[in-house]
């Protein structure tokens, strides 16, 4: 036991050693990937020292009932245990906080649970000193639950310990109060805001209010209006759940299907937090979808079904794929909702194994997926179907026949699919049918009306265009791939997701309007010995009004160095690729708010150090070198700029370097001088040029470098 003992006791004195040198050296450490794994055991493990800590404060409070030998025994023991959990939950909670958690709670619950670890520590160096042992017992037991509240703050919210005794009565909704608040608030507080708040920003991400939503986080705006499948929001939930950067994340409370829908639609309707119901058009799909499935109505009752419960055995087996689930509508309803996702895990199977519950199948969601004949086939036999998502499939007009068996269909949505007009006799033979989607289709307003007035007594939502009387506006033209640097003379491609976009724009510097040349083919881009050229877009469509004006900033690639090398790659975790790759990527981004961050090379603790290399035969004659680097709002708004300082040094033999220039901008108040930073090349010629960029302790955004 004795020599247990010593070994314990030496393996907490260097663990303790250990955390004291981590917390010392805190700036410069660097935890390998290979043991962040470590660092996530933190929330598993720290159950023990709470538990731990308890028993001892118990068994102080016992120890009059036990005999003097058993209570030293056990107590220094449980003792033992206790501070080497402690120290572990400790170094693992470090570990877990050098991936970029960063707020005041973290703070908070970081330096007390360290406090608390070396105050543990303290019971095994003074247990037997009486009265110092039991202050520092009860001062741990208070201390456990401070560790423990702000610990939970970060992982629930900060009142999560106290929001039953804060909770106050949910305001009335009616159609005056705005979507937003009444419905998509809630399920973002339910779904998303316990790990993106004020306290606690991942992905430098709060959801907390809507001011706070604008901001975006690290990888750019949350949504864009109009636009679900480009916003970054509903591309993270429709990530297979296994996939890191699915959303929520794998163990947290999933959105439903229902909160999915409506957060497409509001979104596609304009993610606007203001709009009531009330005063949306009766015809917009995020109204129907609202009144239908959302609004609560005293007056609404349970739909009878005829058919049978399906076997909850078998419901429960169905549930066993992470990309399908099956829910029952009630305890009192036999009816079924079933909903599939991941267009890289779809397989028929996912639909087929659904037939010992066909008769229940009442609703369908298979959005995105990549349906066949077959596919189509197994839905058409399902007689009791009554609502089927059909969005963003292959489906085309002649495929809709398949459907025809389907009697008691009362709701389809064909959005974003290849239907036509030719779909009108297949609708006809859906006898229950009450709504049809089409909005984003081949269908043009006058087959809508030709469609009305076949089928009177269902409603067709075709978005923003069914609306004659309000004009939406498009959104601004794109440039693909993003390559804005060049060289003079090469041609880009500027286009319009949707079609039937006439696209004018100007290369002069005037406003693009009606007038201008129209753009139709890729567009030859001529500098003119000048470094930058700028075109402006404007978009166009009858029934829309026109887009804003994109204005696109085409840079001079420059001379390219034959050999390009950092010494430090910077923070993998914040991009996709090398920073070598990025730094000559020819993407310079519009960097005045937020950052993409696979277009950017990030730099914290080490510098920037890059040496081009432009060869011994005849390395051309530079003039300017500039360093493209950004801003967050974060930074500006805290007053500080990422860049302490930067420096070109020049060489022929990549030993003997030569200072040729030094900027200071660690006490600048413009963040703007640091967008491009220029160094005149003295001398004209040199083989390697080595340029550094110092942060200033803080995460330091770089985008490009130039070489006139």
């Amino acid at each position: 036991m004795k020599k247990i003992t010593s070994v314990a006791l030496n393996t907490l004195l260097f663990l303790h050693c250990l955390l004291l040198f981590l917390i010392v050296f805190e700036a410069s450490v660097e935890i390998p990937f290979w043991l962040q794994p470590l660092g996530r055991i933190h929330p598993i493990l720290l159950h023990f020292p709470v538990a731990f800590i308890a028993l001892l404060v118990l068994l102080n409070l016992l120890k009059r009932h036990l005999d003097k030998d058993t209570f030293q025994k056990i107590n220094q023991f449980l003792l033992l245990i206790t501070a080497l959990f402690t120290v572990l939950a400790t170094l693992m909670g470090f570990v877990l906080s050098l991936e970029g958690y960063e707020s005041e709670l973290m703070s908070l619950h970081k330096w007390a649970g360290i406090i608390l670890c070396f105050l543990v520590y303290g019971l095994v160096v003074f247990r037997r000193k009486r009265i110092v042992y039991q202050s520092l017992l009860y001062v741990g037991l208070i201390g456990v639950i401070l560790v423990g509240h702000y610990g939970a703050g970060l992982t629930h919210g900060v009142n999560f310990i106290t929001e039953p005794l804060l909770a106050v009565k949910a305001p009335e909704v009616d159609e005056n109060t705005p979507v937003y608040l009444a419905y998509i608030k809630p399920i973002l507080e339910a779904k998303c805001v316990s790990c993106h708040n004020d306290q606690k920003r991942k992905g430098s991400l709060n959801l907390s209010s809507i001011e706070a939503i604008a901001e975006g986080g690290k990888n750019g705006a949350l949504w864009i209006a109009h636009e679900p499948e480009r916003s970054l929001f509903m591309q993270r939930v429709y990530l297979p759940i296994d996939d890191k950067e699915h959303m929520p994340p794998e163990g947290k409370p999933q959105l439903t299907p229902s909160e999915i829908e409506l957060l497409e639609a509001w979104i596609l309707q304009g993610a606007n937090d203001t709009v009531s119901l009330a005063q949306l058009k009766q015809k917009d799909p995020l109204k129907s979808l609202v009144e239908k499935k959302w609004q609560k109505s005293n007056t609404s009752k349970t739909e009878q079904y005829t058919f049978k419960f399906a076997d909850a055995e078998v419901v429960e087996s169905l549930n066993n794929s992470p990309y399908r689930t099956v829910i029952q509508k009630s305890p009192k309803s036999p009816a079924i909702d079933v909903s599939i996702y991941g267009v890289s895990s779809y397989v028929l199977e996912s639909l087929t194994e659904l037939s010992p519950i066909k008769e229940q199948l009442v609703n369908l969601n298979v959005a995105k997926l990549p349906l066949g004949g077959k596919a189509l086939g197994f839905i058409g036999t399902l007689n009791n179907l009554e609502q089927l998502v059909l969005n963003g499939t292959p489906l085309e007009s002649e495929d809709l026949k398949a459907l025809a068996t389907c009697s008691k269909l009362k709701s389809i949505s064909l959005s974003s699919t290849k239907v036509d007009a030719s779909i009108l006799n297949t609708l006809k033979k859906f006898k229950d049918l009450k709504e049809v989607f089409v909005w984003n289709t081949a269908l043009t307003p006058k087959d809508v009306e030709t469609f009305q007035n076949e089928l009177p007594s269902v409603k067709f939502y075709e978005g923003y265009v069914a609306d004659t009387n309000v004009e939406v506006s498009l959104t601004p033209p794109i440039l693909e791939g993003r390559v804005n640097v060049i060289n003079s003379g090469d041609k880009v491609k500027i286009w319009h997701k949707m079609d039937g976009v006439e696209i004018r724009y100007t290369d002069n510097g005037d406003v693009p309007d009606k007038n201008s040349k129209i753009l139709d083919s890729d567009l030859t881009i001529a500098l003119d010995g000048k470094r930058t050229k700028t075109i402006k877009t404007i978009a166009y469509k009858e029934g829309w009004k026109p887009s804003s004006v994109s204005n696109f900033v085409f840079l001079d690639k420059g001379f390219i160095p034959k050999h390009f090398e950092l010494e430090y790659d910077g923070i993998l975790s914040e991009y996709t690729g090398t920073g070598e790759r990025i730094l000559l990527d020819n993407v310079v981004m519009n960097n005045k708010v937020v950052f993409v961050s696979k277009f950017w090379s990030v730099f914290k603790e080490k510098p920037m150090i890059a040496i081009a290399d432009f060869g011994e035969d005849s390395p051309p004659e530079l003039e300017e070198i500039i360093i493209s680097a950004g801003y967050s709002f974060y930074q500006s708004r805290a007053k500080t700029c990422p860049v302490k300082y930067a420096e070109l040094w020049t060489s022929n033999d990549k030993v003997n370097w030569k200072l040729a220039e030094k900027r200071d901008y660690q006490n600048t108040k413009n963040f703007d001088n640091i967008r491009n930073i220029s160094f005149k090349v003295p001398n004209g010629k040199h083989r390697y040029y080595k340029i550094v960029a110092q942060p200033n302790g803080i995460k330091m955004h770089l985008d490009q470098l130039f070489f006139y």
